[in-house]
């Protein structure tokens, strides 16, 4: 595992909300084990923003080789929100590096042996 990049650097920006220290040092620890699933984070942006009886939290990765991937989630309290983004979010990375893995293997593959060869194992 890559742990080069083990602390991202994350900006927090509130809209209509004034981040508190206990508001920001939650959402540092729920995002900082992101890494662990997609080691090449280069930038966490995190927008928390409140409106009338609504808490929207929202999370922007920045990955290496151009790759962004975008999370958010809406509930009637800011750290529910704060929870329900960042298992999303992991969730959408779990699932984009599995894509890559698989696509990787398929790409191996159809290099030594023939396509009609794939077509049972994929299929």
């Amino acid at each position: 595992m890559q742990t080069k990049n083990a602390n991202p650097p994350i900006r927090l920006t509130g809209r209509h909300v004034t981040i508190s220290g206990a508001i920001k040092e939650y959402f540092e620890r729920k995002v900082a084990c992101l890494h662990l699933d997609y080691p090449r984070i280069v930038e966490v942006h995190g927008i928390l923003n409140i409106e009338k009886y609504r808490h929207t939290a929202e999370v922007i990765l920045r990955c290496s080789n151009h790759i962004t991937i975008k999370a958010s989630s809406e509930s009637d309290d800011m750290y529910a929100s704060i929870d329900q983004v960042a298992d999303r979010i992991a969730r959408k990375m779990r699932k984009f590096h599995t894509r890559l893995m698989r696509n990787g293997l398929a790409r191996r593959h159809s290099v030594r042996t023939g396509p009609s060869e794939l077509r049972g194992l994929y299929c």
